[in-house]
């Protein structure tokens, strides 16, 4: 299980709990939504997203700025 903390710059903009087994498919799965969380926070856009384990020991940041909407 991993928590995925979308960031405007150090401002977390939402949460959500991704229950796959590997960081590579939790990743995956969030760079789908990206556009989604991008359009339900007109104005302040998250800019990437960090994937913490169970333990809270934080094993990505991702930036979003390349994706597209």
């Amino acid at each position: 299980m991993y928590l995925v903390d979308w960031m405007k710059g150090a401002i977390p903009v939402e949460k959500e709990t991704c229950v796959l087994g590997t960081k590579e498919e939790a990743i995956a799965a969030a760079k789908t939504r990206a556009p989604d969380v991008m359009k339900r926070h007109s104005g302040r856009e998250p800019d990437s997203f960090r994937l913490m384990d169970a333990d809270g020991k934080i094993v990505a940041i991702v930036p979003v700025r390349d994706w597209k909407r």
